[in-house]
């Protein structure tokens, strides 16, 4: 059980809410960040490096070895994310 694994019990039991807290935080900054280069540089040249970035954080979060990786993993995996779904959203509109 990886709760037990990292020692996420008791005194370390707020660590399971800041890992899932910080997928949200991601997600946030990459539709101000995300937002602004897609005007810049193109809807599909954001949308094409948001679906590589969340392939790759999304197939390194399976390996995180503790909780701050994880935490660190998923707010980029977010971050991504809100690339592919501002373009989209966007996209699908055209």
């Amino acid at each position: 059980m990886v709760s037990l694994q990292w020692n996420l019990v008791c005194t370390s039991e707020w660590k399971v809410h800041i890992a899932k807290f910080s997928l949200l935080v991601g997600t946030i900054f990459g539709y101000l960040v995300l937002g602004v280069l897609a005007d810049w540089f193109g809807r599909h040249l954001v949308l094409i490096i948001s679906v590589f970035f969340t392939l790759v954080f999304g197939m390194t979060v399976a390996f995180s070895v503790d909780v701050t990786m994880f935490s660190t993993l998923r707010f980029f995996e977010g971050f991504f994310l809100a690339g592919i779904a501002l373009s989209l959203y966007v996209l699908s509109k055209y």
